[in-house]
């Protein structure tokens, strides 16, 4: 049942008050507080359930501008702030229970109130794994599956042995796949030997990339053979989608959640004929073709937020979160690549070409001016021909203290240097071959870090003898794929394929590492804000996760969709951005406050 909801705030207020009295009694509740951002409104009310729940979301999406505000219930209740006027549907759900979808429109400075009612859809033959007895998916859906956050719909879930049956080659897809997909990546396909095998050679040197994730010492001729016929016969044409079964869920923590509030700004589509769906770029086949794909996000100084756009043709996009709105900016090269973005002290955006469909092509550092809105600047990041690779992907960048540019290279292991005083680029190797670097920063004194995606290690260039030293963390093999630098120079990142945490201490090299408490942990990157360290985790449908290293805590704050995060950044008032990268539907911007109550301003800065 569909209604409109709209009152007068005094009304709406007072009746919220009695009904808290209500049910409440005299135990004690958060006091409802108007808008802190001027032009806003906000919106609360109950939950209700004939089953228990606890920290069920609520979801909030303004119809006008493409935007979602999600919330957590607490107690049975819930309130969103500082949302823009519009029109408004409102739902929540949570494992196995959902509401209708309400509407509502808000004006600026009003304090609406909506309650819900959860219903139990555990027994609705809509929800039944199998596809056929569900009907097709809404686009809310897609982007919010009902019920369950770990489910999607249409999946098969069972133990990890049953998904994947005992056989030699099983060792084999461990090492070499599953470690750096995930469990559910693999039995989502249902590919036949010969793609299966031309899976594997794209992800091999025999693609011609130095910087490949399965490299010829990774498995033998046999081996091969084995893992593609194993791939075949269990996740083969006419296969089920099946996933790993979670057993030990995200510890969503009711309290601590209570006054956290997401807010996402998606993409535009683009009309008939232009971006995704011009001719020049609708005929591309491959990843990331023929949809929109947010990447990385930074920070001006102005309070903007700027992302890579992924998708073909590759664009820069401007978000401005004060009034939501955006602006793109095609790359100087549509086709060649992009990947990570930074922003140096004069405001200008720097970017590295990336692996795009022209993959063999001179790769190049990119600037683009935001006040001239023009690419000014274009440089060779190999200009010397150092890497002897067919295919180059530069990827994360980082800039030193002195304007400095560093770009890894994904494939070809090393890291370029651009000289600010001089204009020049010089490219320094990594000892370890086809270590693969992925994630790149500089620490307080000015030395580069990175992470070596295929190697398991992180390693520093001493920027002022160019040297390199590793560090091999105690959980090994292992995937690394970000790192960050804290307040006291300890270097901090997530061992992806293990679901740990971990910090080296510059001053003695020795590495800690920290377990994740939840089932198919990923963490991807990682950001230090006031002694806490925040983690992107793409594990269980994805979600951010705050450690405190002083207790060694973790709090969750399980994510509105299903997507990972590559790459988040927090601002100086603790609010963290990131882009659900993998989202098919609603790619974007998106933020987390954690206390809602906190809010002064949506500009971002660091």
């Amino acid at each position: 049942m569909k209604r409109r909801i709209h009152f007068s705030a005094s009304v709406r207020l007072a009746g919220f008050l009695l009904g808290l009295a209500l049910i409440c009694g005299s135990e004690a509740v958060s006091t409802i507080r108007a808008a802190s951002i001027p032009g806003t409104a906000t919106v609360s009310g109950t939950v209700t359930s004939s089953k228990p729940f606890k920290a069920a979301r609520v979801y909030i999406r303004n119809q006008d501008r493409r935007m979602l505000y999600m919330v957590y219930t607490s107690r049975g209740h819930y309130r969103a702030v500082d949302l823009f006027p519009g029109n408004y549907e409102i739902s929540v759900e949570t494992k196995g229970l959902e509401s209708d979808v309400q509407k509502l429109a808000l004006e600026a400075g009003q304090n609406a109130k909506v309650d819900l009612i959860l219903k139990d859809t555990s027994n609705n033959p809509a929800q039944e794994t199998g596809a056929e007895s569900r009907p097709p998916l809404t686009a809310n859906e897609r982007a919010f599956p009902p019920n369950d956050p770990n489910r999607r719909p249409g999946v098969e879930y069972l133990p990890f042995d049953e998904v994947y049956p005992p056989a030699p080659a099983l060792a084999v897809a461990k090492r070499t796949c599953i470690s750096c997909h995930g469990p559910d990546f693999l039995p989502s396909r249902h590919w036949g030997a010969a793609q299966w095998s031309a899976a594997i050679d794209m992800m091999s040197a025999k693609a011609g990339s130095g910087g490949a994730m399965i490299q010829p010492e990774d498995m033998t001729d046999q081996q091969r053979e084995a893992l593609v016929q194993y791939l075949a016969k269990n996740f083969g044409p006419g296969s089920k989608t099946r996933a790993v079964q979670v057993e030990i869920e995200m510890p969503v923590d009711e309290a601590k959640v209570a006054n956290a509030m997401y807010v996402e700004y998606y993409l535009a589509p683009d009309p008939p004929g232009q971006g995704i769906h011009s001719p020049e770029y609708a005929s591309l086949t491959g990843p990331f073709t023929k949809r929109r794909v947010g990447q990385d996000v930074h920070f001006d100084g102005q309070g903007n937020v700027w992302l890579t756009d992924r998708g073909y043709p590759h664009r820069l996009v401007k978000l401005n979160p004060s009034t939501g709105e955006m602006k793109d900016y095609l790359v100087p090269n549509p086709k060649g690549g992009i990947h990570d973005l930074n922003i140096d002290k004069d405001g200008m955006i720097w970017f590295g070409e990336h692996q795009g469909t022209d993959g063999s092509a001179p790769k190049h550092l990119n600037m683009f001016n935001p006040k001239t809105e023009k690419w000014e600047a274009r440089y060779l990041l190999d200009p010397d021909d150092v890497l002897k690779f067919s295919q180059k992907w530069a990827q994360s960048i980082a800039i030193d203290s002195k304007g400095n540019i560093y770009v890894g290279w994904i494939s070809g292991t090393a890291v370029s240097r651009w000289d600010r005083e001089t204009k020049k680029v010089t490219v320094y190797p990594l000892p370890t071959p086809f270590g693969s670097v992925y994630g790149v920063i500089a620490d307080k004194n000015d030395n580069i870090w990175v992470a070596e995606w295929h190697a398991g290690k992180v390693a520093k260039l001493d920027t002022k003898t160019f040297k390199w030293t590793e560090y091999v963390p105690p959980t090994h093999p292992v995937v690394v794929r970000r790192l960050n630098v804290d307040s006291q120079n300890n270097i901090w990142f997530g061992e992806y394929s293990a679901g740990k945490l971990a910090k080296l201490d510059q001053s003695t090299g020795k590495i800690t590492e920290y377990i994740l408490p939840h089932q198919n942990s990923q963490p991807y990157d990682v950001f230090e804000h006031n002694g806490n360290i925040w983690i992107a985790d793409a594990g269980q449908g994805g979600t951010l996760i705050k450690f405190n290293p002083q207790d060694q805590s973790f709090t969750y704050y399980p994510s509105p969709q299903r997507a990972d995060k590559p790459k988040i950044q927090v601002t100086r008032d603790g609010a963290i951005w990131y882009s659900p990268r993998s989202s098919l539907d609603h790619p974007g911007f998106g933020v987390l406050y954690p206390d809602m109550d906190k809010i002064t301003t949506f500009a971002a800065y660091y």
